[in-house]
């Protein structure tokens, strides 16, 4: 009897059967730098993650129409946004060039290459350009005054009017704008999310089987916390397998758990008593 071949030494088998989907490749694409734009503004703004904000919006300066349109119309493409970055809701904007309230187009021009062909003539191109005094005539070619520049003599960038909030996407065809006002609500649905992480955690740490059922204690001088906990506290029960919530009145309550912790979340002290 022959013994089978070893998988590493196995041709592997044929996909040609397989369509290729470039449009979904394309969508995927742009979700993706939606998505990596839109933590570059979290990250800027120091908000975390775990922190839901209101809205998304993507203002379409380009040619990604179809895959806005899909965005906009397939809930599976919102749904992984939304999770992605959190936010509640997401809205595509149909933008017309000429509405510079969101974003423009600025030309950036390549000094060291087109400064020797055009010599004492750059100080009026360097004024133009400056001034938006510029036109494209192709997909590498500009009119600036008098002088056609073309390839890499130059860079049109996309950039966002309010960089605080806003950012233009790597491939300069669209701009996404976050929501970054916080409601009491969604400071204390973020705050509800860190304190489920962080049960889980302590969970993990007194070595519960993940599905046992527990009693948690919850000890904080934070009014924020306090009220987070109450306004979510079915939700918190439901991720973390809580039967109770107690909010404890004094620390010393918290010694009454076999399995206590105490845990820094945001800068605020949480003590917490887990027992199953």
């Amino acid at each position: 009897m022959s013994k089978n071949l070893s998988v590493h030494l196995q041709d592997f088998p044929s996909v040609d059967f397989i369509e290729d989907n470039t449009q979904l490749v394309t969508d995927m694409d742009i979700i993706r730098d939606i998505c990596g734009t839109a933590l570059f503004i979290r990250d800027q703004r120091n908000l975390r993650v775990r922190l839901p904000l209101n809205k998304i919006t993507i203002f379409n300066y380009g040619n990604k129409q179809k895959s806005l349109q899909n965005i906009k119309n397939n809930q599976s493409y919102q749904d992984l946004i939304k999770d992605e970055i959190n936010v509640k809701n997401i809205e595509v904007v149909e933008i017309e060039d000429k509405n510079k309230d969101i974003a423009e187009f600025k030309l950036q021009l390549n000094f060291k290459k087109i400064g020797a062909k055009l010599g004492a003539k750059m100080k009026e191109i360097s004024n133009a350009a400056r001034e938006g005094n510029w036109q494209k005539i192709a997909d590498n070619k500009i009119k600036i005054g008098d002088v056609t520049l073309e390839n890499d003599d130059f860079e049109i960038k996309l950039i966002a009017k309010d960089q605080e909030s806003s950012a233009a996407l790597p491939s300069n065809d669209c701009v996404i704008q976050l929501d970054t006002k916080l409601t009491r609500e969604l400071e204390e649905e973020g705050i509800a999310r860190d304190i489920i992480r962080t049960i889980q955690q302590n969970r993990k740490e007194a070595d519960f089987n993940v599905s046992d059922r527990i009693k948690v204690g919850f000890y904080t001088q934070n009014n924020n916390f306090i009220n987070a906990i109450k306004s979510f506290e079915q939700h918190i029960k439901e991720q973390t397998l809580a039967n109770e919530i107690n909010i404890a009145d004094n620390e010393n309550s918290i010694s009454n758990y076999p399995h206590k912790f105490d845990n820094n979340i945001e800068e605020v002290t949480v003590k917490i008593g887990l027992e199953n």
